[in-house]
């Protein structure tokens, strides 16, 4: 009943092999375009989330003076990570009343009592602070200029240097206030001369 008429029928024929090669560059093409767009957003959130993480949880900093000597020395690089809770015998980093960038030993905490025994050796609870001559890190520790005397109060830190004798610490510039911790330490990555 139906017929067809074959005169309208398209006859398909296999691409010549110069048009094929054509559409296999074309299709390489678009796969390497793609291929890049992937790695520069790829690259871009990596970026990004480096930035937002020494933004906001880490942080890096050199060492400006051998205050921590032996553990830190001047110009050693540390890596820190703001804290939720600091705690006695913790390396933080912080800023001094006068705006300078100090490293020092959490030595006192909130309720602990400091004094200043009668030759003037600091105390922290009643006992002096610990002579270890064998191991090199500090010597006596005497209480300074700065009267510091008496319980730490809420959200101030008592922060000694290693170097007992010739740290800047709270000795010169008083209890330390939380806000002013900018971390505590947890890489140090030593600076060696050539």
């Amino acid at each position: 009943m139906f017929r067809q008429n074959k005169s309208h029928q398209s006859i398909q024929s296999a691409p010549d092999p110069e048009h094929r090669d054509i559409i296999t560059i074309q299709k390489k093409a678009r796969l390497v375009k793609r291929l890049r767009q992937d790695a520069v957003v790829k690259s871009a959130v990596f970026i990004a989330g480096i930035i937002l993480s020494f933004t906001f949880v880490f942080g890096i900093t050199s060492a400006p003076t051998n205050d921590m000597f032996p553990a830190v020395h001047e110009g050693d690089m540390i890596i820190y990570f703001r804290p939720g809770r600091i705690v006695n015998t913790d390396i933080v980093i912080y800023e001094a009343p006068d705006g300078s960038r100090q490293i020092g030993r959490v030595e006192g905490t909130e309720g602990e009592s400091v004094g200043k025994s009668d030759g003037g050796l600091l105390t922290v609870n009643g006992n002096i602070q610990p002579v270890q001559k064998r191991s090199g890190l500090y010597y006596e520790t005497y209480a300074g200029r700065n009267d510091i005397s008496g319980e730490i109060g809420s959200g101030k830190y008592l922060i000694l240097g290693d170097q007992r004798e010739k740290a800047r610490d709270s000795r010169a510039f008083g209890l330390i206030p939380r806000k002013a911790i900018k971390g505590k330490a947890f890489t140090i990555v030593r600076r060696r001369p050539l």
